[in-house]
């Protein structure tokens, strides 16, 4: 999207305004510790939920602080600090209150579609059909994921959807734990037409310095090394049998065919089948994870090929390093056949995912090689990653 920059150094630069949206259009400037964020709200197609952004980014509207007080007169958003989410960056929610709300949420507006389908879309995230109260979202590249669980209302600028894929790049490389996190300063929101607001230094020069993260404990891995032949090279990762026995028996069952399965389509019950060969990897999140092993290809976790098996949690074995290979689902205990490679240290996962191997430096490289093809807006590699076939040594 081409910027509009005008040349007096008080200016803002701001997006053209996308052809869906009215002329007139407020601008949200958004100032963060790591930058600035500029974006164009979409007050015609969004009434609702751009009056309650505004109206909690300025004081307008009063909002709950987190020892039960009315606060009035104070933005909602100042010193909220910033999150990563797999399509971007998110906030919105004061963590000195524990996920406290400000305010009730309200209906999602929907009457008029708008996807995520582009880089830099402002979105204000939905639950159980409603919006809000407060927490919002920035989405660094096309997503198809964030439809229907966020309500569109706003278009950033090409220099700050850059910002925000740096900010996600960022903070999910530190397990979410920058040596200085990143906050919201303050928002403005500048009318139609007005200019003569503070220039700033230009967009990312401030990012976050990266955390030292706590070096690798707990177990290693004693049982054989499942090696994935795929189309984008070797991936060598050692097994946690003494710890996970039940998920590794069911993957090692279910990769070299002596586990029965039944297909999800045909409903047949298939013997002596290799389960993972030739199935592609079906979703690629960039400093998260790679994701692989549902047979129709249903990122939710939700496919029942005939049997589920519980969590096992071991303690002391952690999501403390790349290349942890675990075992997705749809919620505790529902795991059947799909799962992922973390990409970095991610302890928000603990607890809730059954860890089954840990892959060498070099399967790390390979994988991250596969996390930073192009993508479309599902997630999918544009041209397929497919296991061809998965081996196992002791």
């Amino acid at each position: 999207m081409p910027l509009m920059c005008c040349l007096a150094a008080a200016c803002v630069c701001v997006s053209a305004v996308p052809a869906l949206s009215q002329s007139g259009e407020p601008t949200a400037v958004i100032d963060t510790t790591a930058g600035r964020i500029t974006c164009t709200l979409f007050t015609h197609e969004r009434p609702v939920t751009t009056a309650r952004f505004i109206a909690l980014a300025t004081g307008s509207e009063p909002w709950t602080a987190p020892d039960g007080s009315v606060v009035s007169g104070k933005s909602f958003y100042d010193g909220n600090r910033i999150n990563p989410q797999s399509a971007g960056i998110v906030t919105g929610v004061r963590a000195a209150a524990g996920e406290k709300p400000a305010g009730e949420p309200f209906p999602a507006e929907t009457t008029l579609p708008l996807l995520f389908d582009r880089p830099g879309l402002l979105g204000m995230t939905i639950s159980r059909g409603n919006a809000g109260p407060s927490r919002f979202l920035i989405t660094d590249h096309a997503n198809t994921e964030v439809d229907g669980r966020a309500v569109v209302f706003g278009q950033c600028d090409d220099a700050s959807a850059k910002l925000v894929g740096a900010l996600r790049h960022t903070l999910q490389s530190t397990d979410n734990h920058p040596v200085t996190p990143v906050a919201i300063e303050h928002i403005t929101i500048i009318p139609f037409g007005e200019h003569g607001f503070p220039f700033r230094s230009p967009i990312g020069e401030i990012l976050p310095a990266p955390a030292l993260l706590a070096p690798p404990y707990g177990p290693e891995p004693t049982g054989p090394t499942a090696i994935l032949d795929t189309t984008a090279g070797r991936i060598s990762c050692r097994l946690f049998t003494r710890e996970s026995p039940i998920a590794t028996a069911v993957f090692l069952g279910l990769a070299d065919g002596t586990k029965d399965w039944t297909d999800p389509t045909t409903h047949v019950v298939e013997h002596h089948k290799r389960f993972y060969d030739g199935m592609p990897f079906d979703r690629v999140l960039p400093d998260f994870y790679i994701q692989f092993g549902d047979v129709t290809g249903d990122i939710s976790g939700k496919t029942d090929i005939g049997f589920r098996f519980k969590n096992e949690i071991t303690p002391h074995l952690a999501f403390d390093r790349p290349g942890r290979l675990a075992f997705g689902n749809a919620g505790r205990d529902t795991n059947n056949s799909e799962l992922f490679f973390a990409l970095n240290p991610m302890h928000v996962l603990d607890g809730g995912y059954t860890i089954i191997g840990q892959c060498d430096s070099a399967s790390v490289a390979v994988l991250e090689h596969i996390a930073h093809l192009p993508r479309d807006g599902s997630n999918h590699p544009l041209t397929p990653v497919v296991v061809r076939r998965i081996d196992v040594q002791p």
